[in-house]
């Protein structure tokens, strides 16, 4: 995987955004999972966490960013979410600091396909810039386990409301 096919799919999705909204497109879930698994921040494949339970996985993996409150429910159904939504640091002092905040696309009760579209493609720009301009293994060892985790709940989460 290259920074370049990380970065076109950000911009796939930020442009095709309304077109999956109003569900004339159809979403490739499989296409995130693919980046997710090459960045290779967690230890498993994506998929392999959406039938693990919050518990399991808050014991054996998690860097406790997520808000895990259920430890008996699956992963899939977690609504909490961690947002990559800025870096600094010094890429050339290999110090990379991501920085993250909370989206909940069932804040209001119903769920709302635009906060994960948008969870991904900003998280995608992100990465993408960064995995540009530093070596991968700077990537993997400043990206947070939960925001990965994240990204893939979130692109399951539009794959299945289409």
């Amino acid at each position: 995987m290259d920074s370049e096919t990380i970065s076109k799919l950000a911009e796939k999705l930020y442009e095709d955004r309304n077109k999956i909204e109003d569900k004339s497109q159809k979403f490739d879930a499989q296409e995130v999972y693919d980046i997710l698994d090459s960045l290779e921040v967690l230890r498993k494949p994506i998929k392999t966490y959406f039938d693990m339970t919050e518990d399991d996985y808050y014991q054996n993996e998690s860097d406790h960013r997520l808000t895990l409150q259920n430890p008996t429910q699956k992963l899939s159904e977690l609504h909490d979410r961690v947002q990559v939504n800025h870096v600094d640091g010094s890429l050339d002092a290999h110090e990379i600091n991501f920085t993250y905040n909370h989206e909940d696309p069932y804040a209001t009760g119903d769920y709302k396909v635009k906060t994960d579209l948008s969870l991904v493609s900003f998280a995608f720009t992100v990465i993408g810039a960064v995995y540009d301009n530093t070596i991968v293994a700077d990537v993997r060892n400043s990206l947070s386990k939960d925001a990965v985790l994240s990204i893939g709940l979130a692109a399951r989460a539009i794959g299945d409301w289409q």
